[in-house]
């Protein structure tokens, strides 16, 4: 009798909306979308949940360290004779000794004059010129030969950036707080050169920030630990000598790094106030370009610490930096996106095979208008996220607030581009392709716009194209 009652409260609440009898195939459909569904919400939750958090809570300061550490910074290069020069410069800026600081550049496979500029500025060069391309296999033949050729220097660490990169005169200084304090891998705030070229620039940049000012500094605070992405953080020499070198070879080397780190327990800490610069792509065809390698490197973690070795991650344990990591790499976003299609066509196929009447009119009136739901709050929750980094970060993006807020209505029509991408990225090869770095500018200028002391030169090439107000 309980059974039976349980029964049928759980058909009300699953199947209420239906038309009484109602056949099999429906039914199972709806069930099987409510599933798909709830999963999507589970897993996606802590996202919004770290927007909120981020919104109440302010960023996490630390002491100054107890002793100040060696650090070697390596710069891995192809043909970026345009802003690699800048980098170096911002580098040698730095607010900290400099006998405690050592650039490396790997002009990899380079036809412009980027090994020259390099040496002009400073920089120990590496030049290389391998058929293995991509820029996990030179940092690791130039971590390897650091460790052989200047591991009498004693480097306690190791920068990672690129070449279109800048730092803030206090990024080390702030960053040598982590690892004072025991990190062995720390990341930082990725701030952006070029966030008010277009809505494209604006939607990559406020992928970083967001990044940045929520995921990372929500983690960080929550002392969960969080990941590297791309350019911008650390890794202990201890770390690089145990582990070879870099042996992480998808095409998203650092998330493969991350999820390596999370399986071993190596928190990856993060600072807020260690600020750098980088450049994001202002066109449509260079983001697609570059996210769709994105994409294709998720797909390949997840199948490589997910199925092909899914023993040794079960053994690993749960904790929740792996559970983070597991999101952060499952095609989840593309079944859902094509479960989303399927369902309406195959309950649309079921109701003209079965006839129309209640049930075609249930499917043009609930069916349909929970797909524009389900939209409606996709683009809501991009939204809000942009809109939580406006509130925390718009001091610091050099933009009118009007545009601040705009780009806020934008930014979710740039996000839901990865769902297409990261579909194609299952059936597509992808190949390293370069992302044209233009934004010649130094992090003098940067720094003089942000007070509100001039404009900022953006030059394209060897010439300048135009100047944009900072305010």
């Amino acid at each position: 009798m309980f059974g039976n009652t349980i029964t049928a409260s759980v058909s009300r609440i699953l199947f209420g909306g239906l038309p009484a009898g109602t056949s099999a195939f429906p039914k199972i459909l709806f069930v099987l979308n409510a599933i798909v569904s709830c999963i999507a919400f589970i897993a996606y939750f802590h996202q919004n949940f770290y927007a909120v958090y981020g919104l109440v809570t302010k960023a996490r300061q630390y002491a100054p360290a107890a002793v100040r550490h060696k650090y070697a910074y390596l710069i891995c290069a192809h043909d970026e004779e345009t802003v690699v020069g800048n980098l170096i410069d911002s580098i040698k800026a730095q607010n900290y000794p400099q006998e405690l600081m050592r650039i490396f550049v790997c002009a990899d496979n380079c036809a412009d004059a980027t090994a020259r500029i390099a040496r002009e500025r400073g920089a120990v060069v590496f030049e290389r010129a391998s058929s293995r391309k991509g820029k996990s296999y030179a940092l690791d033949d130039s971590l390897k030969r650091i460790m052989k050729e200047y591991g009498e220097e004693g480097f306690e660490a190791v920068f990672i950036f690129d070449a279109d990169n800048l730092l803030d005169r206090n990024y080390t200084e702030e960053m040598n707080k982590l690892f004072d304090l025991g990190f062995s891998v720390a990341t930082s705030y990725r701030a952006s050169k070029n966030v008010g070229a277009n809505w494209v620039s604006a939607g990559s940049s406020y992928m970083f920030y967001r990044e940045s000012a929520l995921i990372h500094h929500s983690r960080s605070l929550l002392g969960v630990g969080t990941y590297i992405s791309g350019t911008g953080f650390f890794v202990s020499m201890e770390l690089i000598r145990e582990f070879g070198g870099w042996p992480y070879h998808t095409m998203t080397e650092d998330i493969e790094f991350s999820v390596d780190c999370a399986q071993k327990k190596i928190e990856i800490g993060y600072n807020e106030n260690a600020v750098f610069y980088d450049e994001q792509p202002e066109t449509m065809k260079a983001s697609c370009r570059q996210r769709l390698r994105w994409c294709r490197g998720m797909h390949e973690c997840y199948a490589k610490y997910n199925i092909k070795n899914w023993k040794q991650t079960l053994r690993a344990g749960f904790s929740p930096v792996k559970f983070e990591m597991l999101v952060h790499v499952c095609p989840l976003p593309v079944v859902t996106f094509v479960w989303m299609f399927l369902y309406i066509a195959l309950q649309a196929a079921g109701v003209f095979w079965l006839g129309k009447g209640e049930l075609a009119h249930w499917f043009f009136r609930s069916v349909l208008p929970s797909a524009g739901i389900t939209f409606a709050v996709l683009y809501a929750a991009a939204f809000f996220n942009a809109v939580a980094v406006v509130v925390r970060k718009h001091g610091s993006i050099p933009l009118p607030i009007g545009k601040q807020i705009l780009y806020c209505f934008t930014f979710p029509i740039f996000m839901a581009v990865f769902l297409p991408l990261s579909f194609v990225a299952l059936f597509k090869k992808v190949g390293w392709k370069k992302v044209p770095h233009t934004a010649d500018v130094t992090i003098g200028e940067i720094a003089a716009a942000a007070d509100g002391k001039g404009d900022r030169p953006v030059r394209r090439g060897k010439k300048r194209s135009r100047r944009i107000k900072i305010i």
